[in-house]
């Protein structure tokens, strides 16, 4: 693996990491050093298969899942 290769990973983690925690994809796409959002998506679409944006959601739909089922 290049060291370019490795690094983007290594970002591409961490970006993954933030967007789990309920970050706004915008701003982890600036944090973890993309040039911008669309630049962002593209290599995490790349990388994991699905979009930033599909896993907030999926984020956001398991809390809102948990929250109920405790709520019972």
């Amino acid at each position: 693996m290049a060291p370019r290769e490795y690094l983007r990973a290594v970002r591409l983690l961490r970006a993954k990491q933030l967007v789990m925690n309920g970050e706004p994809v915008a701003s982890v796409a600036a944090e973890c050093g993309f040039a911008d959002q669309a630049h962002f998506t593209r290599w995490f679409r790349r990388t994991f298969g699905y979009t930033p944006g599909d896993l907030a959601r999926a984020m956001s739909r398991d809390a809102e899942r948990d929250q109920a089922a405790s709520t019972k």
